[in-house]
């Protein structure tokens, strides 16, 4: 019996080792060994945020080991998924709409230093990591705030979700329901103060369906969107943005899971 505990303890360990080796020189591979054992820790449990120092990136970033901060860093540091790369593109207007904890606005912020980023979230658990992550850059504002198709307010339907999977509904009114004031693109764009909005990174857990399905005048004054689709929780958000997009001139590529649309 002993014999049988053991032998069912140690592969499980030693496959958790050895996957965390494989995710340590990942991180060493794309960073370099100083800053890549650094990001490893992210893979590790623990009930405190840490600090993260890039190679390029100006501040340390905040993360929360172990949740799905860890996703979002390695989908923005590691797979280059906001990496947009279009010629004679420097924006100076941008929104980032599910900021998240700021790492996209903290990308965009370094590549383009000279431009003003609205870093919009709806969780206030986000919140402070985001304020904490875009706070050493001027060009950043974050607000906590939803995007809607016209102004209302809303309410996480799914608090239970990770921290990058809340999802929005319109608020009911129920006791204890957490209000969020939501607000359109169009009004965003002027809370930014520009007439041309030259990037709008979309990332909103299947808002995007009410957001494209609303008035559109907004659409006009948007160079390039970054938008991140989710059928697969709330169906006809494709059609939603293809509808939207219908007699407009546009070129399109995919970059992960994120659709890079050049609307100049």
């Amino acid at each position: 019996m002993q014999n049988l505990v053991s032998s069912s303890v140690e592969p499980t360990a030693t496959h958790a080792a050895s996957k965390s080796l494989r995710h340590a020189l990942r991180y060493i591979n794309r960073f370099g060994l100083k800053a890549g054992v650094q990001a490893a820790r992210v893979r590790a449990r623990s009930p405190e945020p840490l600090t993260v120092q890039l190679p390029g990136v100006t501040h340390p970033l905040w993360v929360r080991p172990g949740t799905s901060d860890v996703e979002t860093f390695d989908e923005v540091f590691m797979a280059s998924e906001y990496d947009v790369q279009l010629p004679d593109f420097a924006p100076r207007s941008i929104l980032d709409l599910g900021a998240n904890v700021g790492y996209t606005s903290v990308l965009f912020a370094v590549r383009w230093p000279e431009a003003r980023i609205l870093a919009v979230e709806p969780a206030t658990d986000n919140m402070v990591l985001l304020k904490r992550n875009t706070g050493p850059y001027r060009g950043v504002t974050a607000i906590r705030a939803a995007v809607w198709s016209r102004p209302a307010e809303v309410a996480v339907t799914n608090p239970e979700a990770a921290a990058n999977a809340y999802r929005m509904s319109d608020a009911s009114g129920g006791a204890g329901e957490e209000r969020i004031p939501a607000h359109t693109v169009g009004q965003l764009i002027e809370r930014l103060g520009c007439a041309r909005l030259n990037l709008l990174k979309m990332d909103v857990e299947g808002a995007e369906a009410e957001i494209f399905r609303g008035p559109l005048e907004w659409l006009d004054r948007v160079d390039v969107m970054v938008v991140e689709l989710h059928d697969r929780i709330v169906p006809g958000c494709a059609a939603a943005l293809y509808d939207a997009l219908h007699g407009r001139h546009f070129q399109q590529e995919i970059v992960g899971q994120n659709l890079v649309i050049d609307l100049r």
